[in-house]
């Protein structure tokens, strides 16, 4: 893993910051337009927001997926679903369901049910996998297990480990509990304590920034985050910009990305906006 490029984009980004300080803000390149909201349904405990315009509510061990585009829903109950911490859709006829406390990801069709069997992550040697994110590369998924800050790209198809770093936290200086995100420009991680890093196919750090949030995803080159109350998507070359016109946000919500589409969850409720060029 190269990492003798980071003195160079840490001043980079530090000659970056320093222009945009000097600089006029600037406009967005996207507007928001409010499309609907959709209520979730009683006693949903977690919600997940995949790229393919798919909703999953889950309460104990039953999961309600709902498309977004042509509203209707499938509903599945497993035992094997004992703890759910995430849903990825890896295609539009694959989804994985990520339990840590079970340290095991299982896949289902496009009617959540069960396609083969679970993988047991602790037959390769994880042991604490926190978090889990579906890769651009077809039959790949990304797994960061805590235990030595490892960061492994799994080809759960030949189900063997096709790339990995260890000690993590202490090449790019982690702070905090990581969050792993892909899409087409970069593998990003974002930390609890601000930490954004973009990571290249691989696995060289390609650039790495300081935020405050309560919540963000990455779109495109950038990401839409919130901070006191309002709504930004920040890029490393135009810097930060308010999106008008979003009502007054808490540190409670969180955004999601699915597609064109950015989601704002408010509690017992899901505010749907497309993001259009201007």
């Amino acid at each position: 893993m190269n990492f003798a490029q980071f003195l160079p984009i840490n001043l980079l980004w530090i000659g970056l910051t320093l222009g945009k300080a000097l600089a006029q803000p600037a406009s967005s390149e996207f507007k928001l337009v409010y499309q609907n909201t959709i209520q979730l349904p009683e006693n949903t405990e977690r919600t997940f927001v995949d790229y393919g315009n798919n909703l999953y509510f889950v309460a104990k061990d039953q999961v309600v997926r709902r498309s977004l585009a042509l509203g209707f829903a499938n509903v599945q109950s497993q035992k094997i679903w004992q703890n759910i911490d995430q849903i990825l859709a890896i295609n539009s006829m694959k989804t994985v369901v990520f339990s840590q406390a079970q340290q095991q990801l299982c896949f289902t069709d496009n009617t959540l049910s069960n396609q083969g069997p679970c993988i047991d992550l602790q037959e390769y040697d994880l042991n604490n996998v926190t978090v889990v994110a579906a890769s651009k590369r077809p039959d790949m998924l990304w797994l960061y297990d805590e235990l030595n800050s490892t960061l492994l790209l799994f080809n759960f198809v030949q189900r063997q480990i096709i790339q990995s770093v260890s000690n993590l936290r202490g090449i790019l200086n982690l702070r905090g509990e990581p969050d792993l995100m892909e899409n087409t420009s970069a593998l990003w991680i974002f930390t609890n304590s601000g930490q954004v890093i973009r990571m290249d196919d691989y696995l060289n750090a390609i650039s790495q920034q300081e935020l405050v949030f309560s919540s963000i995803v990455p779109y495109r080159n950038g990401c839409f985050l919130i901070r006191d109350h309002h709504l930004y998507y920040e890029t490393l070359l135009t810097g930060e910009t308010l999106m008008e016109g979003i009502s007054t946000l808490n540190s409670d919500n969180k955004l999601h990305i699915s597609g064109n589409q950015l989601i704002i969850e408010k509690g017992k409720a899901l505010e749907v906006f497309i993001i259009q060029e201007k």
